[in-house]
């Protein structure tokens, strides 16, 4: 992979992302009062706070959204809806490591699950009563998840990063 298209989210950037997400924040406010679906969370939003977060390396090219300094693909899931969420995966979705990102936006912050789970282990993970997250995309499915649900409470997990959106810097625990 070409370097040119890994990033280092400093903190110009970070401030740039969380103007953006405020910008968004008011457009998904706007839309919710015509009509009951707000707008998803852009990727180019929650990926480079996750990075900035975890010290990554946001990849804008294929082949996972980020990388580590080690050379590990990140794959980012993330949710605007505190409570809930519904993540899909690619039938060839590929990485070393599942980190979810959940927003509050109430209290605009947002909590950073290192998840440590990869593609093979989340392959093993049951998407109805008689199939697996594999067992669809061998059928070229998009399986869809509740990573709340079936990673992070099932697994007893707290966030591994707590970011203050408003005031652009990491909390400290």
């Amino acid at each position: 992979m070409n370097n040119e298209y890994l990033i280092k989210i400093d903190e110009p950037r970070i401030q740039q992302t969380c103007d953006a997400y405020f910008k968004w924040k008011d457009l998904n406010t706007y839309v919710k009062s015509l009509i009951s679906r707000g707008i998803n969370m852009p990727d180019a939003i929650s990926e480079p706070m996750g990075c900035y977060c975890l010290n990554l390396l946001w990849n804008k090219s294929t082949g996972g959204d980020a990388k580590s300094i080690d050379g590990k693909k990140i794959e980012f899931k993330a949710t605007s809806n505190f409570a809930y969420d519904l993540s899909s995966f690619g039938p060839k979705c590929e990485f070393d490591d599942l980190v979810f990102l959940r927003f509050d936006l109430d209290l605009n912050m947002l909590f950073v699950y290192d998840t440590g789970v990869n593609s093979e282990e989340l392959k093993k993970i049951h998407v109805s009563k008689t199939a697996t997250v594999e067992d669809y995309q061998k059928m070229g499915k998009r399986p869809h998840i509740r990573i709340i649900e079936t990673i992070i409470n099932k697994r007893g997990l707290e966030p591994t990063v707590i970011f203050d959106i408003r005031r652009g810097r990491i909390v400290e625990k």
